[in-house]
């Protein structure tokens, strides 16, 4: 028995080898990217999460629910801030400057409520839901408990 090996087939051979290994490859580095957006997502998550809590709780701190000092709401804005330079996009990072500048600027004045809601609406497409169909009077209706409630803090803000 005489066996005879010919150029193209260890060219085959050679060919097989290299686009099995670059398919290896091609996989690793997709699942490597999957895992990176999923951290990302995570992180988003959570800082989207303080962001929600924030206004949470200058509402609570206004109606007299929960007494936080303006340290810790002081605080919270600031970590708010540096994972917002990490993680967010531009969009929501300009409007949470916008929002921080007018009550730095306008102590008190609750027009401030309008742009963190619009930021809300910012924080929802960035999450999945890029043609959502909630506005700012939705979420005024979710956070107030009552009809009069919502009216008068639309009257508020200019809603």
């Amino acid at each position: 028995m005489e066996y005879s090996i010919s150029i193209s087939e260890i060219l085959v051979a050679v060919l097989v080898i290299i686009s099995s290994g670059l398919g290896f490859i091609i996989k690793e580095q997709k699942e490597k990217l999957k895992s990176i957006e999923s951290q990302l997502s995570e992180r988003k998550y959570k800082l989207y999460h303080g962001v929600y809590s924030l206004f949470f709780d200058i509402i609570k701190s206004e109606k007299g629910i929960k007494n936080q000092s303006i340290k810790v709401i002081g605080t919270k804005i600031i970590d708010i801030k540096k994972d917002l330079l990490i993680y967010a996009p531009d969009l929501i990072v300009k409007k949470f400057i916008e929002w921080n500048r007018f009550i730095s600027n306008n102590e008190g004045d609750m027009r401030h409520a309008k742009l963190f809601l619009e930021l809300y609406i910012l924080i929802r497409k960035d999450m999945g839901h890029p043609k959502t169909l909630i506005n700012e009077s939705d979420i005024l209706k979710l956070i107030m408990t009552a009809d009069t409630e919502v009216d008068q803090m639309k009257q508020l803000i200019d809603l």
